[in-house]
């Protein structure tokens, strides 16, 4: 496999799965606690960041992946699951189609 699709590939499921544990992690601490969520939630995304640092670190020492494609292509798909995310919240809550109040 050429290492450019190898790391697109690489990037795209890094993506997922960062994209998965950042809702499933958020998910949870937001329904179990409700004071400390936020703090909580700080500290799940630092540990998350950390162990994505060591993972591209580990990726950055194989030559047989293409690492700027990886970068690229996590940054893209996770920004369309982000983006994906926020346009079926703002669908479920119909904030995109109220009305202004008048006074």
């Amino acid at each position: 496999m050429k290492p450019f699709l190898f790391g697109n590939i690489i990037g795209i499921v890094l993506a997922l799965l960062y994209y998965w544990a950042s809702v499933r992690y958020s998910t949870r601490v937001v329904s179990s606690s409700g004071i400390t969520a936020i703090p909580l939630t700080l500290v799940g995304f630092g540990i998350r960041l950390i162990i994505l640092a060591f993972i591209f670190y580990g990726l950055s020492r194989i030559n047989g992946i293409h690492f700027r494609a990886t970068l690229i292509t996590f940054v893209l798909a996770y920004s369309v699951c982000t983006f994906w995310k926020a346009s079926r919240l703002f669908r479920d809550t119909g904030t995109l189609n109220q009305k202004p109040i008048e006074r």
